[in-house]
């Protein structure tokens, strides 16, 4: 994420100061970059690499902002202002749609056996 493009989203992201539950949040801009990561690659979840911290993390973050609405206003931001420098590609591929990672993604016995993964 480019710098112009970040100071476009960086108001829309949920407050970091007072989370829900635990201690703060990761940076979302790593977690944004994270994500982006996860769908330049069509990797699994798990696939993140560490620099990204823990796959589970970037998942659970991932999906709440699905549920309320995070991702979809990030998009509808930068359609609206494009970075023409910068590479969007990534975002239209995020689904909004929070769906549980598959067995694959998650390393357990039953996704590894029938080859599935998610992507």
């Amino acid at each position: 994420m480019t710098n112009s493009q970040w100071t476009m989203v960086e108001p829309l992201l949920p407050d970091r100061a007072s989370p829900r539950r635990g201690g703060r949040w990761i940076d979302h801009r790593a977690m944004i970059d994270a994500v982006a990561w996860k769908y330049e690659n069509g990797c699994p979840w798990r696939e993140l690499p560490d620099r990204f911290g823990p796959w589970q993390t970037v998942y659970h973050r991932y999906t709440v902002w699905a549920k309320d609405g995070t991702w979809r206003r990030i998009r509808t931001r930068l359609q609206v202002c494009p970075d023409p420098d910068g590479n969007l590609d990534w975002l239209i591929e995020v689904d909004t749609t929070p769906t549980p990672p598959s067995g694959a993604a998650t390393g357990t016995a039953q996704g590894a056996a029938n080859g599935t993964a998610d992507r």
